[in-house]
């Protein structure tokens, strides 16, 4: 079953539009890589969450910004995006919660990561992005769906 689906825009000029969707609800979110690249924090957030450890990624947008959180709870994973004016973290509505296992939240993200890689955007549209750790994500959401 397909809880998630994640899609975007080429990046222009610093900014990345990502569409988040569900059965149900559609998040549509315009994300500057000032000050904090997304995507790099993307793949940090991923390999705690696939650990077991909590995390989250700051999408800004300028001013405001959208936060995304990855709780491990268990066998599962829930996601949580709350949306904070002024990107007052402290100050965050829920606008999407979701709870599945590694592989129906994880993955889907995961997938999302080597989709962008794919196409090797360069500055001046994003800045670089290490992805040396993509690999392990993977190997640690296969050990969960193993365990």
């Amino acid at each position: 079953m397909r809880l998630l689906r994640l899609a975007h825009s080429a990046p222009s000029h610093g900014w990345l539009s990502v569409n988040l969707a569900t059965d149900d609800k559609q998040v549509e979110i315009d994300a500057s890589d000032v000050p904090n690249n997304p995507i790099q924090d993307l793949i940090a957030a991923l390999e705690l969450a696939a650990r077991g450890d909590e995390s989250f990624v700051w999408w800004n947008l300028e001013p405001h910004g959208y936060y995304m959180y990855f709780t491990p709870e268990g066998g599962a994973v829930k996601l949580r995006l709350e949306f904070a004016e002024y990107s007052e973290r402290a100050r965050g509505v829920s606008v999407l919660a979701l709870s599945g296992t590694p592989a129906q939240i994880l993955l889907p993200f995961w997938r999302f990561i080597r989709e962008f890689q794919s196409h090797g955007y360069l500055e001046p549209h994003w800045p670089s992005v290490d992805y040396s750790r993509v690999g392990h994500i993977k190997e640690f959401i296969a050990r969960q769906r193993e365990a």
